[in-house]
């Protein structure tokens, strides 16, 4: 195993905040540096910590109530995002039933970097907690109110508190979907960051409003 493995075992089994996690993630890396410029091996390093899950036990019992309490705050959050997450993809679902599908220029309804801009803005909004600003891009307000604050923060508690700055897009798949007179744009990209990534699914109608939203 070696250190990269060792410590992110360590955070994984760690009931603090993202905070507490990088600064005790800092401290084991100083640790570690200073116990191998003082003659010891990696190997002995750990052995002498002792394994992930216990070293993380002796952290966790040394935490304040306030920073357990903190946690399963989190949980929960996560919790309601899960519920939250099932409750789109339902959404999804219904609009689906029997769906024609087209690649998303053919039928001359959209034009992709148009979609690809106006996604943009929505995983920008989403990665900054700018709630308000998605809704203002909702096709209706029964899409607003499903995209209420309580189910977004709850969907954005699925991944870390901090996701660092912006890296990269992966592919996008794209297509217009045809149901029931209704025409849509979907867009699926994936949105990697320092510390984490996310895989949107978004719907545009005709004038790129959101429609559908959907992470994992």
């Amino acid at each position: 195993m070696n250190q990269e493995t060792y410590i992110r075992l360590v955070l994984k089994n760690l009931k603090c905040s993202t905070a507490k996690k990088n600064e005790i993630k800092k401290e084991l890396e100083s640790d570690i540096a200073g116990a191998e410029e003082s003659g010891e091996t990696l190997d002995e390093i750990m052995a002498r910590m002792g394994t992930p899950k216990s070293l993380a036990a002796e952290f966790n019992d040394n935490f304040s109530p306030e920073e357990l309490k903190a946690f399963k705050r989190k949980r929960l959050w996560k919790i309601l995002g899960i519920s939250a997450g099932v409750l789109l993809i339902l959404l999804l679902a219904v609009f689906y039933i029997l769906p024609k599908n087209y690649p998303l220029e053919q039928r001359g309804n959209y034009v992709e970097s148009e979609v690809m801009a106006r996604a943009d803005e929505i995983t920008l909004a989403f990665a900054e907690k700018d709630y308000a600003s998605i809704r203002e891009m909702c096709a209706s307000d029964s899409v607003k109110n499903v995209l209420s604050d309580e189910t977004l923060s709850g969907a954005r508690a699925l991944f870390p508190d901090e996701w660092g700055a912006f890296v990269t897009y992966g592919n996008a798949y794209t297509a217009e979907v045809v149901q029931m007179g209704n025409s849509m744009a979907v867009i699926q990209i994936n949105a990697t960051y320092e510390y984490t990534a996310v895989t949107y699914t978004l719907m545009f109608d005709e004038n790129l409003n959101l429609c559908g939203f959907y992470v994992k």
